[in-house]
């Protein structure tokens, strides 16, 4: 029962760590076609969808490590120790993609176009990483 309830806290901590990511693409849409006075707002509403993002990883990695102990698999398994070091890359990747862009957008040099094309970018790179995780965590890939 302790085991189907982390579980389910860590397919949902998931969920809450990846979901929101997909929500940045129609408030970018909207963005594009906002009048300057309106920007700032969008602005605010993305940096909730980051906080949401990184706040679903609280809860993700004890969930995760509970489950590798739960499930008795070794952490020198190959797909833990990639699960962890994309995730390590991953945290890194989040702090280099997405505050710079949100620096830009109360920097004197903001404009809508480049804050866009940096948010887009960084949102499609970030749910690669995320879908490979998500792939490791499935699959349990075994290459040793």
């Amino acid at each position: 029962m302790l085991y189907t309830l982390t579980l389910y806290l860590h397919i949902l901590s998931a969920i809450i760590a990846t979901g929101p990511l997909f929500g940045i693409f129609p408030l970018l849409n909207r963005m594009q076609k906002a009048p300057d006075d309106q920007l700032q707002s969008y602005v605010i509403a993305i940096q909730g969808v980051l906080r949401a993002v990184a706040n679903g990883g609280h809860v993700l990695v004890p969930t995760g490590l509970l489950l590798i102990w739960f499930g008795g698999w070794s952490f020198s398994s190959f797909w833990i120790l990639a699960t962890i070091v994309i995730m390590l890359c991953s945290l890194l990747f989040m702090a280099r993609a997405f505050k710079p862009s949100m620096a830009f957008a109360q920097s004197d040099e903001f404009t809508k176009i480049r804050f866009i094309k940096m948010v887009k970018t960084a949102t499609y790179q970030y749910i690669l990483l995320m879908g490979i995780l998500l792939w490791l965590m499935v699959d349990k890939p075994m290459l040793w």
